[in-house]
């Protein structure tokens, strides 16, 4: 095999690995366009040539991120029962998974999800949506990785990336953000107190929160 052949085979999955983590990004700040998108046109956002693309696109529709819609890929649509079992498994996961991060999180951790939760209720405050979603996943992917399992941020991280438009619907109503707010502070009170116990509960009363707008949408 030429040098030249292996070193493409080297780079190829780095390339594939990098639009898939960016397609994944668009899709966790729900910058995916709404309508759907075609290969060549995000290969070109990317700036990479359509191959690594269209790996990452398979991936991603094999993982349930996306669909081939036959003239491009686009977010599916979720159901009410999409939605009833999303709420359940985080309701199953996510109590716990912030409990363990409430003690686990060493001060630069701590510091970050507090500088997360303020760019919230600064954001909120303007009525700067955009800004407060963008605190949002931050917040919430700081929490998670805090918690010390990575498998347990796998899942969560997952279902935050299925649901990120409808999150990000839920978000433009302002009782809905300040709802949000009110729960994470109680995280923030918890995680002065290494309290798992506290976090654990304001993570599942916003969950039940979430559960019932989500219900009002079907």
């Amino acid at each position: 095999m030429s040098e030249t052949r292996l070193a493409t085979l080297v780079r190829q999955p780095r390339l594939r690995d990098q639009a898939y983590e960016a397609l994944r990004e668009m899709l966790r700040h729900g910058t995916f366009p709404a309508d759907g998108a075609v290969e060549n046109d995000l290969a070109a956002q990317l700036n990479v040539s359509r191959t690594p693309v269209r790996e990452a696109l398979f991936q991603l529709c094999r993982e349930g991120f996306l669909e081939d819609t036959g003239r491009g890929y686009r977010v599916p649509e979720l159901s009410a029962t999409d939605m009833e079992e999303i709420i359940e498994l985080r309701l199953m996961i996510e109590p716990d998974a912030a409990a363990l991060a409430v003690t686990r999180a060493d001060p630069a951790a701590v510091r970050a999800i507090k500088r997360e939760a303020e760019n919230e209720a600064k954001a909120h405050r303007a009525g700067d949506v955009g800004a407060f979603i963008a605190a949002n996943a931050a917040f919430r992917a700081r929490l998670l990785e805090s918690c010390g399992n990575r498998r347990v941020s796998q899942v969560l991280g997952g279902l935050d990336d299925q649901i990120q438009r409808l999150r990000a619907r839920t978000l433009t109503v302002a009782e809905n953000r300040a709802l949000t707010i009110a729960q994470h502070a109680k995280v923030i009170e918890a995680l002065g107190r290494r309290d798992g116990d506290a976090a654990a509960r304001a993570m599942r009363a916003l969950l039940k929160a979430a559960r019932k707008y989500y219900a009002s949408l079907w």
